[in-house]
């Protein structure tokens, strides 16, 4: 009975110590710190002041943070109460437990972000945004990154082009397309410093071509040509291209080179139709093309007065103009879009207007090799359904399309049979055209981009951002992504996604409903 008492005693004694009770006051401040800390970190984490649902998810760790505090809310009421009543006891007065709780207040928030920090995962944060297109009725329509890092971005509108520092979003030079004249075609790349770029009056044909310096926004030079006009389904997508020196602009029944910097005529090439007895009244006219590796590859429609043709593909030796050869399309009808997804290996987009004609991707080892049959992946098969592109492109001077070519495969959005919505990655080996490998996601696929030699990049609708491995499709990093905050509002359907330094860079076509640039970063 004495030992109890003893025992008793002792640790009565203990917690009727000054610093004892001092230290439960600083803890007590703490769990109130935390609460306030949490409280603070969840509410504002709400992208809009809202989330919730499919398409404006919270973002990561909101839940728990939000749980936590209400929690550490009660404990440290409760406990703050009679931390400060027990001191009160040994030591009368409101300075001291104060600033003891205080101190624990202050104590509580460099672990209480780190916890947080934990909770919620990587993100991407919105780091700076474009001002609205001005006059509100241009459109963009295509985009350029410029520099190895993309230091900077040039988006084309209708009436200009206009450079964006990738960084600060903060804009550089303008160049105003000519008078009455719209933007109608970009090249697929920037060679040497120089991007091309043509122009179109109102339901003409794309007929000026400037040379653009995208470093300074100076033209360099420009040629009037009788031109061709876009395709409505591929736009003005492989009109220009470049490489070797040389400009590679599609005119109407002729491709013409011009010297890259400074816009001397090189040479032209007229298609003719193929094969030999063809009659006199087919005319063959180019259609789209890609430049890459000393080689130009034309896709060529050819028609009549009887309607369709042929169709086929030219090989020209880019710095001479000279044919290396042709191979025959397989297709029986009039190309409804025909599109280069990668010049190099050449990857094309074929759609016959004949509703049981061809619809798929033709994947070539070497276009002008005549032994080697394409291989062919059907846009619609039973496990899937390519989605490259909507019915029309979202920016129609240079089409950004949902595939990436890499590591010999052909990675694309594809949605499953009966889905509206395109929710999974799928790569299919451009050898033999099956399928590889898949990645369900769980949301719509806004957006696909390269991210070095053997990654690909995928913008969900949900605001989630992946990276996959392109040979295998293996996630990188976060399994449910990385989260990008406050955009959910700032995206028209279909951006285009550029990597730029350590962030990511978003163009969008519509640039007054939303903003015409932005960028996010960790």
């Amino acid at each position: 009975m004495g030992d109890t008492m003893a025992e008793d005693g002792r640790a009565s004694g203990v917690w009727s110590r000054p610093l004892v009770r001092a230290g439960l006051v600083v803890g007590a401040g703490a769990l109130a710190g935390l609460a306030v800390e949490f409280h603070w970190l969840g509410w504002t984490s709400f992208p809009g002041n809202s989330c919730g649902g499919r398409y404006r998810p919270c973002p990561e760790g909101t839940t728990p943070t939000l749980i936590l505090a209400f929690l550490f809310t009660f404990a440290g009421a409760v406990g703050l109460v009679a931390a400060v009543a027990a001191f009160h006891r040994i030591r009368p007065g409101r300075a001291v437990p104060g600033a003891l709780a205080a101190a624990g207040v202050l104590i509580a928030l460099w672990p209480g972000w780190q916890a947080y920090l934990w909770m919620r995962g990587p993100v991407l944060d919105r780091a700076w945004q474009a001002g609205a297109d001005r006059p509100a009725s241009v459109r963009g329509v295509g985009a350029w990154a410029v520099g190895e890092d993309a230091e900077t971005v040039v988006r084309a509108r209708t009436d200009a082009l206009v450079a964006y520092d990738s960084g600060t979003g903060d804009r550089g030079w303008v160049l105003r397309a000519p008078v009455r004249e719209s933007v109608c075609a970009m090249s697929e790349r920037i060679v040497d410093g120089i991007g091309l770029v043509a122009f179109a009056r109102n339901e003409k044909p794309c007929d000026t071509v400037w040379g653009v310096d995208v470093r300074s926004g100076r033209k360099v030079w420009e040629r009037n040509i009788t031109g061709v006009t876009p395709g409505p389904h591929q736009g003005g997508g492989g009109l220009l291209s470049a490489d070797a020196g040389v400009a590679v602009a599609l005119g109407e029944h002729a491709v013409h080179g011009y010297g890259l910097t400074d816009g001397a005529v090189r040479w032209t090439a007229k298609p003719v139709p193929a094969g030999t007895g063809a009659d006199d009244d087919v005319e063959c006219e180019p259609v789209t093309a890609a430049t890459a590796g000393g080689t130009t590859t034309v896709v060529v429609s050819c028609a009549g007065y009887d309607g369709f043709h042929s169709a086929y593909l030219l090989s020209l030796d880019t710095a001479a103009g000279k044919e290396l050869g042709r191979r025959e399309l397989p297709v029986e009808s009039h190309l409804s879009s025909a599109a280069v997804l990668s010049a190099e290996p050449f990857t094309l987009l074929v759609q016959e207007s004949d509703e049981r004609g061809l619809a798929a991707v033709l994947a070539y080892g070497a276009p002008d090799d005549p032994k080697r049959e394409p291989v062919t992946i059907p846009l619609t098969a039973d496990e899937e359904d390519l989605a490259v592109t909507g019915f029309a492109p979202r920016f129609a001077a240079r089409p950004v399309f949902r595939t990436v070519v890499a590591d010999g495969n052909l990675i694309v959005a594809a949605a499953k049979p009966g889905s509206d919505s395109p929710e999974r990655v799928a790569a299919y080996s451009l050898d033999d055209g099956r399928r590889r490998w898949h990645a369900d996601l769980g949301t719509g696929v806004a957006a696909l981009a390269p991210v070095g030699p053997d990654r690909v990049a995928v913008l969900g609708d949900s605001q989630r951002l992946w990276t996959l491995t392109t040979d295998d499709g293996t996630r990188v990093g976060e399994e449910d992504g990385i989260t990008v905050r406050d955009v959910s509002l700032k995206l028209d359907s279909g951006p285009q996604l550029v990597r730029a330094g350590d962030g990511w860079v978003l163009v969008n076509a519509d640039g007054d409903t939303y903003p015409p640039v932005l960028g996010v970063s960790p």
